[in-house]
Protein backbone atom coordinates (compact mmCIF):
# COMPACT_ATOMS: atom_id res chain seq x y z
CA UNK A 1 0.00 0.00 0.00
CA UNK A 2 3.40 2.01 -0.18
CA UNK A 3 3.38 2.39 -3.59
CA UNK A 4 2.64 5.48 -5.69
CA UNK A 5 -1.09 4.41 -7.49
CA UNK A 6 -2.62 3.50 -3.64
CA UNK A 7 -1.99 6.54 -2.25
CA UNK A 8 -4.30 9.80 -3.63
CA UNK A 9 -2.46 12.56 -4.25
CA UNK A 10 -3.15 15.33 -1.55
CA UNK A 11 -4.27 18.59 -3.29
CA UNK A 12 -2.02 20.75 -1.41
CA UNK A 13 1.64 19.90 -0.74
CA UNK A 14 1.65 22.09 3.06
CA UNK A 15 5.33 21.47 3.34
CA UNK A 16 6.16 24.25 0.50
CA UNK A 17 2.85 25.70 1.39
CA UNK A 18 3.51 26.87 5.36
CA UNK A 19 7.16 26.27 5.32
CA UNK A 20 7.74 25.19 8.77
CA UNK A 21 4.46 26.05 10.53
CA UNK A 22 1.12 27.83 10.62
CA UNK A 23 3.18 30.47 13.36
CA UNK A 24 5.97 31.09 10.62
CA UNK A 25 3.58 32.17 8.40
CA UNK A 26 1.98 34.64 10.71
CA UNK A 27 4.94 35.58 11.91
CA UNK A 28 6.11 36.55 7.70
CA UNK A 29 2.53 38.36 7.45
CA UNK A 30 3.75 40.14 10.62
CA UNK A 31 7.26 41.22 8.97
CA UNK A 32 5.63 42.20 5.37
CA UNK A 33 3.60 44.44 7.38
CA UNK A 34 5.99 45.86 9.32
CA UNK A 35 7.79 46.44 6.21
CA UNK A 36 10.26 44.03 6.46
CA UNK A 37 11.15 42.62 3.09
CA UNK A 38 12.99 39.57 4.36
CA UNK A 39 10.91 36.56 4.87
CA UNK A 40 7.43 38.44 4.10
CA UNK A 41 4.60 36.78 2.26
CA UNK A 42 2.56 38.72 -0.08
CA UNK A 43 -1.48 38.49 0.81
CA UNK A 44 -2.11 37.12 -2.62
CA UNK A 45 0.35 33.84 -1.28
CA UNK A 46 -1.59 33.79 2.62
CA UNK A 47 -4.63 33.81 0.46
CA UNK A 48 -3.63 31.44 -1.84
CA UNK A 49 -2.55 28.97 1.35
CA UNK A 50 -5.99 29.64 3.00
CA UNK A 51 -7.66 28.55 0.09
CA UNK A 52 -5.51 25.44 -0.67
CA UNK A 53 -6.18 24.48 3.66
CA UNK A 54 -9.72 24.99 3.12
CA UNK A 55 -9.41 22.57 -0.45
CA UNK A 56 -7.89 20.27 1.51
CA UNK A 57 -10.43 20.48 4.99
CA UNK A 58 -13.20 19.71 1.92
CA UNK A 59 -11.52 17.16 0.14
CA UNK A 60 -11.50 15.29 3.86
CA UNK A 61 -15.15 16.11 4.19
CA UNK A 62 -15.56 14.21 0.63
CA UNK A 63 -13.40 10.83 1.44
CA UNK A 64 -15.29 10.93 5.07
CA UNK A 65 -18.54 11.00 3.32
CA UNK A 66 -17.94 8.47 0.79
CA UNK A 67 -16.88 6.25 3.08
CA UNK A 68 -20.22 6.28 5.22
CA UNK A 69 -21.91 4.80 2.14
CA UNK A 70 -23.06 1.09 2.13
CA UNK A 71 -21.90 -0.23 -0.41
CA UNK A 72 -23.79 -3.79 -2.21
CA UNK A 73 -20.96 -5.30 -3.87
CA UNK A 74 -23.54 -6.16 -6.63
CA UNK A 75 -21.46 -3.78 -9.29
CA UNK A 76 -18.20 -2.30 -8.21
CA UNK A 77 -15.15 -0.67 -10.57
CA UNK A 78 -12.73 -1.93 -7.84
CA UNK A 79 -9.43 0.19 -7.86
CA UNK A 80 -9.95 2.28 -10.87
CA UNK A 81 -13.13 3.73 -9.41
CA UNK A 82 -11.65 4.43 -6.46
CA UNK A 83 -9.02 6.17 -8.18
CA UNK A 84 -11.52 8.00 -10.07
CA UNK A 85 -13.57 9.10 -7.08
CA UNK A 86 -10.35 10.06 -4.70
CA UNK A 87 -9.29 12.66 -7.54
CA UNK A 88 -12.68 13.68 -8.36
CA UNK A 89 -13.40 14.39 -5.14
CA UNK A 90 -9.88 16.33 -4.94
CA UNK A 91 -10.92 18.41 -7.86
CA UNK A 92 -14.57 18.88 -6.69
CA UNK A 93 -12.83 20.46 -3.52
CA UNK A 94 -10.52 22.54 -4.71
CA UNK A 95 -13.01 24.57 -7.16
CA UNK A 96 -15.07 24.76 -4.49
CA UNK A 97 -12.88 26.26 -2.16
CA UNK A 98 -12.06 28.91 -4.99
CA UNK A 99 -15.87 29.68 -5.65
CA UNK A 100 -16.02 30.53 -1.84
CA UNK A 101 -15.88 27.22 -0.12
CA UNK A 102 -17.49 26.76 3.25
CA UNK A 103 -15.68 29.75 4.80
CA UNK A 104 -12.86 28.31 6.57
CA UNK A 105 -10.25 30.39 4.30
CA UNK A 106 -11.80 33.73 5.26
CA UNK A 107 -11.79 32.64 9.09
CA UNK A 108 -8.21 31.80 8.72
CA UNK A 109 -7.48 34.90 7.12
CA UNK A 110 -8.94 36.81 9.34
CA UNK A 111 -6.89 34.59 12.15
CA UNK A 112 -3.82 34.79 10.56
CA UNK A 113 -4.27 38.75 9.81
CA UNK A 114 -4.50 39.62 13.60
CA UNK A 115 -1.03 40.32 15.61
CA UNK A 116 -0.10 37.64 17.67
CA UNK A 117 -0.62 38.74 21.68
CA UNK A 118 3.02 37.77 22.18
CA UNK A 119 3.86 40.53 19.56
CA UNK A 120 2.21 43.40 20.70
CA UNK A 121 1.88 43.21 24.69
CA UNK A 122 4.94 41.21 26.76
CA UNK A 123 4.10 42.79 29.94
CA UNK A 124 0.10 41.69 30.12
CA UNK A 125 1.08 38.48 32.60
CA UNK A 126 -0.93 36.26 30.15
CA UNK A 127 0.58 32.94 30.18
Amino acid sequence: MTDPISMPKLPVNWSEALGASPDRLQQRLLNSKNGTPEGSVSDTELVDTCHQMESLFINHLFKEMRASIDRSGFITGGRAEEIYTSMMDAEMAAKLSERGGIGLADMLLHQLRQPHPDDTDEDSGLP
